[in-house]
């Protein structure tokens, strides 16, 4: 399709969003670094897209929650953009690489010992989209309740389903949050939003929050789950370990160059006419879509022999210019563990249907799969193990970042319950 589409109209292709929202693609791996990088012709400034501010966007489009204007980093420029992302790297940044590995870890454990015994499982389900929401919802200092509300919201997000409600509960649920830590301040990361330098408002770090939080929480499943698939699609690979640390990486480079886990997404919009040739010109003010994976597959194509020849970390599926994810690192960490924790705890590892068998889940920002089936040897759990204080959902006095301290097992423990119960919500039932 991708090739099609650059034959038919060249590497920016006019696309239709949704039924009346028009907008363009950009296909290039070149252009796409140029444009990004370009901050006096295009800007990341929702307010810039001519249509919605004239009034010709529906309400109740369901676009809307993701490219609307807001008061956070990814949809303002300049100065704005500058004391938003530092709030957020700064924030993120306090937390070591070892509390975020030690973190996943724990929860990692705590979720295959949910269905380790019975030799097959849905790992997208039931392990890829819950490990980012329990990590991410600890180290920021969500409850239960909020984690749930949450997540159900933008799961709906993503997949464009009822967006205005959904958008409307994601607020809420972040708004009860900030509250909740103006009262009691914690050792995470919504603590340290309202009390950076940059003085947000409560609005402000509600916005920072929908930013970071949806961003890690899907894609990280995404890439996740590209990255299982990816392992268990390679016979070179053992079936009985996990492969080694560098292989890891190389593993998920190369998932981020053929299956980035956000596949279309942000937005830029020219501040000033923008002529292609062959008497085409983008509209100041149009949306134009950042297209991640086929900018990607045109780069491989048109340099196969340099891929070959040396490890490439040149893709865009953390975006390029000032906008690029601020949140690569901890992703990737999350994601390495997560790899690495299932392929050791489950020897003989394999999908349970052909590859051209799954049934895809296609929205404009994204693919994935409906369910990822798999089988392995049953495991018995080991043991539980006793948590003083608080459950492991907020268990922050817990020495998270010490996998011994991982969450109790079978169906005694609140990640249990809650597990079961996000199995359901993922499912759709």
């Amino acid at each position: 399709m991708y090739a099609r589409m650059r034959a038919d109209h060249g590497p920016v292709v006019p696309v239709e969003l949704e039924p009346g929202v028009h907008g363009w693609l950009v296909t290039d791996y070149t252009t796409l670094i140029s444009w990004s990088r370009d901050t006096t012709t295009f800007g990341h400034d929702a307010r810039l897209w001519k249509d919605f501010h004239e009034g010709r966007i529906s309400a109740d489009a369901a676009v809307l929650p993701m490219m609307a204007p807001r008061p956070n980093a990814l949809f303002v420029d300049g100065t704005e953009h500058q004391r938003y992302r530092r709030a957020i790297t700064d924030s993120l940044g306090a937390i070591s690489a070892e509390r975020w590995a030690g973190v996943t870890e724990r929860y990692a454990h705590g979720l295959i010992d949910q269905f380790c015994e019975r030799g097959r499982a849905d790992v997208l389900n039931e392990y890829a989209r819950m490990l980012p929401l329990l990590v991410i919802n600890e180290l920021f200092g969500f409850d239960r309740d909020q984690g749930v509300r949450f997540v159900e919201a933008m799961r709906n997000l993503w997949l464009g389903v009822d967006t205005e409600r959904s958008n409307a509960q994601a607020e809420r649920a972040l708004s009860g949050v900030v509250t909740a830590k103006h009262r009691d301040p914690g050792d995470d990361v919504t603590t340290r939003l309202i009390s950076h330098r940059a003085a947000l408002t409560d609005e402000e770090v509600i916005m920072q929050l929908l930013l970071v939080v949806a961003a890690a929480n899907e894609p990280t499943a995404n890439l996740i789950n590209a990255g299982v698939r990816e392992v268990l699609a390679d016979p070179h690979l053992p079936t009985d370990r996990a492969p080694s640390p560098t292989m890891l990486a190389d593993i998920v480079d190369r998932v981020l160059w053929h299956d980035p886990p956000i596949t279309n997404y942000p937005v830029i919009y020219p501040r000033v006419d923008v002529p292609l040739g062959g008497g085409r010109t983008i509209e100041a003010g149009s949306p134009i879509l950042l297209g991640f994976a086929a900018s990607n597959r045109f780069y491989m194509e048109e340099n196969a022999e340099r891929m070959e020849e040396s490890r490439n970390r040149a893709h865009v599926a953390w975006g390029a210019g000032p906008h690029r994810c601020p949140a690569r690192e901890e992703a990737t960490t999350i994601t390495m563990v997560a790899l690495r924790t299932l392929l050791d705890r489950l020897p003989g590892l394999t999908i349970e249907v052909p590859p051209q068998d799954l049934r895809w889940q296609l929205s404009a920002l994204s693919w994935i799969p409906v369910a990822l089936p798999v089988r392995f040897t049953p495991q018995n759990p080991p043991p539980p193990t006793p948590v003083e204080g608080n459950p492991p959902w907020t268990a922050s006095d817990s020495h998270p970042e010490t996998s011994a301290h991982r969450a109790p097992t079978s169906g005694r423990s609140p990640l249990s319950s809650l597990s079961n119960f996000l199995v359901r919500l993922t499912r759709g039932s």
